[in-house]
């Protein structure tokens, strides 16, 4: 699904689009909770039927899926953060132009942030992979911190 179905713009484009999404994030969920990743960051919502897994890496590294040639490496989220394996699609993202996907169990769509975002504590940052807490209606989303989702990513698998 591109997500410009979702938002009904151009996501990440020059001028007045990239200025207006930099308070929207796209929310999900997995493990039972809210999560958001900054809408600038997101590519593409991807329907996966299978994922090869990487021997001997983390649970929480899904494995690697080919995207149109492209292989990335997909981040079971509801496994990183409570350890819920999540069976939904892959949000693909791309940090330092370097793109990567993120499973979850659903995606709830784009949503506008009514605030900034709120720092948390260690014991809410699931070992850095929470950058904060978003307010984008009745329950709030966590962040996630796709840098060092990355960087994790890339030093386990």
């Amino acid at each position: 699904m591109n997500l410009s179905d979702l938002t009904g713009a151009e996501v990440g484009a020059d001028g007045d689009e990239t200025a207006r999404d930099a308070d929207r994030y796209l929310v999900a969920e997995a493990a039972g909770q809210r999560v958001a990743v900054p809408l600038l960051q997101a590519r593409e919502i991807l329907t996966v039927k299978a994922v090869t897994r990487l021997p001997g890496a983390p649970s929480w590294i899904a494995g690697l899926v080919n995207v149109r040639g492209t292989v990335l490496t997909v981040v079971d989220v509801g496994r990183r953060l409570a350890g819920a394996a999540s069976e939904g699609p892959v949000v693909m993202v791309e940090v330092a132009e370097r793109k990567f996907g993120l499973r979850v169990a659903r995606v709830d769509g784009v949503m506008r942030a009514d605030a900034g975002v709120e720092g948390v504590d260690e014991a809410r940052s699931a070992a850095g992979a929470v950058r904060g807490l978003v307010s984008t209606g009745a329950t709030p989303a966590l962040v996630l911190d796709l840098e060092a989702l990355q960087r994790a990513a890339i030093a386990d698998a």
